[in-house]
Parts: C-alpha cells; structure tokens; sequence
C-alpha cells in the first residue's frame, strides 16, 4: 500500500514550504494526502529565478557571461563580428532571459524526474502512487534547490563569473585536486544543497510508497551522480 496517512486539515502553502525544510516527514505524511505540486512549484522556480536574475543586472556579471559566450563562438576559430555584436546587444536583457527561462525549465525538470521516480517505483518495483503524488514530492523537494540559489547570490554578486549554485558544492572537499579535471568538474556539480534535497525527496518517497528511506536514498542519490556525471561529460 502506498496511500499516505490522511490529514485531518490540509497544510496551507506557507506550512507546507516551510515544513519542506524543517521537519520533512510529517510535513509530507499530511501533504500527500491531498497532492498540491503546482504552487510550491511555483514558487521554487520564482525564487530561483529571481536568485539567478539579480547578480546578473551587475555589468560585471554581463560582461563575465559576454566573455563566456565569445569563448564558446572563439572554439573553431575567430568569431564572427555581428555574431560578437549580437551578443553585446542582448547583454543587457540577460536578467530577463535568465527569469523566464528558469520559469520554463524548473518545471520541465520537476517534471522529467516525477516521471522517472512514478517509473522506477511503480513500473519497476510495483507501487501504485498517482504521478501527482509523485510529482508533489518532487516539487517540494525544488525548495532546497530554490534555497541554494538564494544563499549564493551574495557570492555571484562578488565573483561574477561563479556558478549559480555558488560556493557550495564538494569541489572544496578535494582541493588538492586540478580544478579542471574531470573529478573536480563533477564534484562541482554537486552541492551540499543537492545533497539536502536528494534527502527531502528520498524522504518524501519513502513516505508515499511505505519503504525504507536508506533504499530509496540510494535510488535518489545514483540519479543525482548519473546527473551530474552527464553534466561533467557535456561541459568537456
């Protein structure tokens, strides 16, 4: 069975967002009662939006992401003038860019990883949870990631050129480590932030399908490695 327990009242958006972060497990026994994904969802992807889009207004932040893109066109040889002219054209509607496009993709990706869950869990292991149950749980989970974004804008505000995830990924546990090789661009693709929110998810998981949270952590934990290791093979 993996209905979970049903909740005398349901929880308002505030207590669940809230509740995400403080005490995960309870908040998800009464919040899968009644699936509610979109407005967290929303909100998630307004926070990292907004987060991603303010060091972005700084021109020194135009000009780091100019440069970056000027690299990528100088790969197979000079770029050409109106392309470089375009580009500096554009830089100043770059927060923008940056806001709606968040709005767009956090949603995709909540989505793309409800179903791969609903797929893993149901098809595979036999549970009978509601894509919408699952895709709660995910969404919540968004939250934690939101939280990283906002906690790294006072870094991306003095080092322009910093991930958006800021200073907080474990490519500070291997310093010794060349800051270009292959290990140290996949521990810089994981946060202690993911971490959090591979652990939210496992928990909420393991509430709604009634398993033991070590396993389906483990589940959760190798689709983040998978992730970030396809992340590390694109940017070579």
């Amino acid at each position: 069975m993996t209905e979970p327990t049903a909740a005398a009242k349901p929880l308002s958006l505030i207590s669940r967002i809230i509740g995400v972060i403080t005490s995960p497990r309870p908040t998800f026994e009464q919040a899968l009662a009644v699936p509610r994904p979109v407005g967290v969802l929303f909100v998630a992807a307004l926070l990292m939006g907004v987060a991603a889009a303010i060091p972005q207004f700084t021109p020194a932040a135009q000009e780091a992401v100019l440069n970056a893109q000027i690299d990528a066109l100088s790969r197979n040889g000079p770029p050409p003038a109106d392309a470089v002219a375009r580009l500096q054209t554009l830089a100043p509607f770059l927060p923008y860019v940056v806001l709606v496009s968040t709005l767009i993709f956090v949603p995709i990706v909540a989505m793309v990883l409800g179903a791969v869950y609903w797929a893993i869990f149901n098809t595979i292991m036999g549970g009978t949870a509601t894509f919408k149950q699952v895709l709660t749980v995910v969404t919540h989970s968004q939250i934690i990631r939101a939280l990283s974004i906002v906690a790294a804008v006072p870094f991306m505000l003095s080092h322009p050129t910093m991930k958006f995830g800021g200073p907080f990924n474990l490519s500070a546990l291997a310093p010794m480590v060349d800051e270009t090789s292959r290990l140290a661009r996949f521990l810089g693709n994981i946060s202690v932030f993911d971490l959090w929110a591979a652990f939210v998810t496992a928990t909420g998981l393991s509430v709604l399908y009634r398993r033991s949270l070590g396993s389906i952590l483990v589940v959760v934990l190798g689709l983040l490695v998978i992730v970030a290791y396809g992340f590390t093979f694109l940017s070579r």
